[in-house]
């Protein structure tokens, strides 16, 4: 952790509670980046031998501390990229729906797809660091 954000990691098969699924045991071992003054965080995905298998950006709020732990607002839309591919934004239809259910605003909703721009540059020029190492090796 540093003045302008946190770094969390989890290994392969940990549970992480989403809103809409509840518990879920992730089958990647993971690395976050959560930033105080940005509209987005980055995950960086590894595989069970310690590569890279994807980054997934998530378009939301900066994250907060909340009960049971670090929390954050989802946006809808997000930014998935391969290692051997261009970054790609999804979840366009599911914004689509929030902008109704919500009630977003026409300033809100140019601001989320100005990040979701932003976050397709950071997915394209992003170097991951090594995989994180949990007891001298890579989680299997």
């Amino acid at each position: 952790m540093d003045v302008d954000s946190i770094v969390t990691v989890s290994p392969l098969g940990s549970e992480m509670y989403d809103q809409k699924r509840g518990n879920i045991r992730i089958g990647h071992t993971m690395r976050s980046y959560y930033w105080f003054d940005k509209f987005y965080n980055l995950i960086e995905l590894f595989d069970a031998q310690g590569n890279l298998a994807q980054i997934y950006i998530n378009v939301a709020s900066p994250p907060y501390p909340g009960e049971g732990g670090l929390c954050f607002k989802d946006y809808e839309l997000d930014v998935f990229k391969y290692p051997s591919s261009p970054a790609k934004l999804l979840d366009e239809d599911e914004f689509a729906e929030a902008v109704v259910t919500y009630k977003y605003t026409k300033e809100f909703q140019e601001r989320m797809y100005s990040v979701a721009n932003e976050a397709l540059e950071l997915a394209n020029c992003w170097s991951a660091k090594p995989a994180p190492e949990f007891g001298g090796e890579y989680v299997k």
